[in-house]
């Protein structure tokens, strides 16, 4: 790892290279990384019949993925995965979770772990939004795998029924693609309280602006005070696709989740998820960010003094900016789901980053009230189309 030179934007300095030493080592742990959003044949109904969880596990590994949660619709589309015809007389007969014995058949202690969890798949009697909501099961063992949720018929479940449902269950509860081209997949804001979000979705072909208004929404909530961990997810339904993916079609693991865990196991994944010490990611780029105070131990709130970021470029990525922000107020613009929230920010660094580099840079900041966060981003995303090898940090709220 080298060091490149930063540029601040406002009144603030950079440490030099032989600084580094001095600060707190890291935390035991490692970073996990692995895909929280992925649909498998025998369970949803649009899969192309060729993405059987034995084939997942096998690619997950090969690619060098930890986890992977199998999130398969509710009921999938009235109980059948083998039609996408809605038949009223299988509304809400379940079976879900049906790859639990199959992810426990495929995970190895310590190596990789499959993960039965659901993707509660409400839809409106219209094109208007009602949302999709992970289910995540905190304690996969003990979870409730006999109950149906409740989905249809359409219009009757808005998407806080949903998320209920997934609370109800003891699931992490993530909203996926809170903003989407396809509107009925959207998220319709009628309820609050999950603990995720996905706002880096494997569809649009890369982060794309749908993705941009997702992280807008996630740190409006961390304006308001909610406590909400950001994810980035494949959504891949076809498990033989080349990576990186189509604009429709991403491979597994593009983009995916890296997850800061004390020991390899899903209960400290989980751990890590809710305390939010996440990273997203496509393909091999990385972003880390972590705060320390002026002694150079790590620090939250005004005891920061230290901001530092970490990381690299995929060699195959175009040149990236890499931002650091203070979002500092948010025009909400929820319950209407049709536009995001408006973030108003501050630019604290930019600086580019070539393929293939890696680095560290520390920026010293008297902290203000507001949302820290950074991103790698190549070029920027069109209207339709997305770009990729982009990776987003985790946050540093300041109160």
């Amino acid at each position: 790892m080298f060091w490149k030179r930063c540029i601040p934007l406002i009144a603030m300095a950079c440490t030099a290279p032989p600084d580094q030493a001095s600060f707190e080592e890291d935390p035991v742990g490692q970073w996990l990384s692995g895909d929280l959003h992925v649909h498998s044949t025998g369970a949803s109904n649009d899969t192309h019949g060729d993405s059987w969880p034995e084939a997942i596990a096998a690619h997950a590994r090969a690619l060098g993925l930890f986890f992977v949660v199998l999130t398969d619709h509710s009921n999938s589309t009235g109980s059948d995965p083998t039609t996408t015809d809605e038949d009223p007389a299988l509304f809400n007969q379940g079976p879900e979770f049906v790859t639990r014995d199959a992810a426990a058949q495929w995970s190895e202690d310590e190596k990789f772990l499959m993960v039965s969890g659901n993707e509660i798949s409400p839809r409106a009697a219209t094109d208007t939004p009602t949302g999709h909501v992970g289910c995540l099961p905190m304690e996969p063992e003990t979870l409730d795998i006999d109950t149906p949720f409740i989905d249809r018929p359409r219009g009757a479940v808005r998407g806080g029924d949903a998320l209920q449902q997934a609370l109800d269950r003891n699931c992490f509860a993530v909203i996926n693609h809170p903003y989407s081209a396809a509107p009925w997949v959207a998220y319709d804001w009628s309820a609050y309280g999950y603990h995720g979000m996905e706002i880096f979705n494997g569809g649009g072909g890369g982060l794309d602006l749908f993705d941009l208004a997702s992280r807008d929404a996630w740190r409006c909530d961390l304006l308001q005070g909610r406590q909400v961990t950001p994810v980035a997810a494949s959504d891949n339904h076809r498990i033989h696709q080349e990576a990186p993916g189509t604009l429709l079609d991403p491979a597994l693991g593009w983009p995916g989740t890296s997850v800061f865990a004390t020991e390899p196991t899903w209960p400290a994944i989980i751990e890590g998820l809710l305390a939010g010490k996440v990273s997203l990611h496509d393909g091999d780029s990385r972003l880390y960010l972590d705060s320390y105070d002026k002694r150079k131990a790590r620090a939250t709130g005004h005891h920061i003094l230290y901001l530092r970021l970490r990381g690299e470029l995929d060699i195959h990525a175009q040149p990236a900016q890499l931002q650091l922000t203070r979002a500092h107020h948010c025009s909400d613009t929820r319950p209407d789901a049709s536009q995001a929230p408006h973030v108003e920010e501050s630019t604290l660094l930019s600086q580019e980053i070539q393929p293939g580099d890696s680095f560290d840079i520390t920026i010293e900041i008297s902290p203000e009230s507001g949302v820290y966060t950074a991103i790698l981003l190549p070029g920027y995303p069109s209207r339709l189309e997305g770009v990729r090898y982009a990776a987003l940090s985790k946050a540093i709220p300041v109160p």
